[in-house]
């Protein structure tokens, strides 16, 4: 199995994004509704379902200075801004699913001497 990677257009044609490491605490799924519930006085319970998204977390324990952070440094300054974005869980396949980056604000945390660390947080992107 293969690094994920991440593909994006900023403008001056496709990017990508190759992870160095693979991410870490990925979870298998994660779903979060809009829903609003209404419980009559009987106990009966009325719901209405707006709709559910499905999200992508992940860490990135360990991303090196030099290339790979100035490589996140520009996929995340095209992504804070609302662009969507492709990810390949694993970049020697062809299925990906098309996100929004979730976040508002980004720190690549430091880590280790050269080393730094961040959270990440992606929307699916219905369409």
């Amino acid at each position: 199995m293969s690094n994920p990677q991440i593909l994006y257009d900023a403008g001056a044609g496709p990017v990508t994004l190759q992870f160095q490491r693979p991410p870490r605490k990925v979870p298998a799924y994660e779903f979060r509704a809009t829903r609003h519930d209404n419980i009559a006085s009987s106990g009966a319970r009325e719901s209405v379902l707006e709709r559910i998204d499905t999200f992508l977390s992940f860490e990135m324990e360990w991303v090196a200075v030099g290339a790979d952070v100035q490589a996140w440094s520009a996929f995340m300054l095209y992504a804070l801004g609302g662009g969507p974005f492709a990810y390949y869980p694993d970049a020697s396949q062809p299925q990906f699913t098309n996100y929004w980056l979730e976040d508002t604000d980004w720190t690549a945390d430091y880590k280790a001497a050269g080393q730094y660390t961040f959270k990440l947080k992606f929307r699916a992107v219905v369409s």
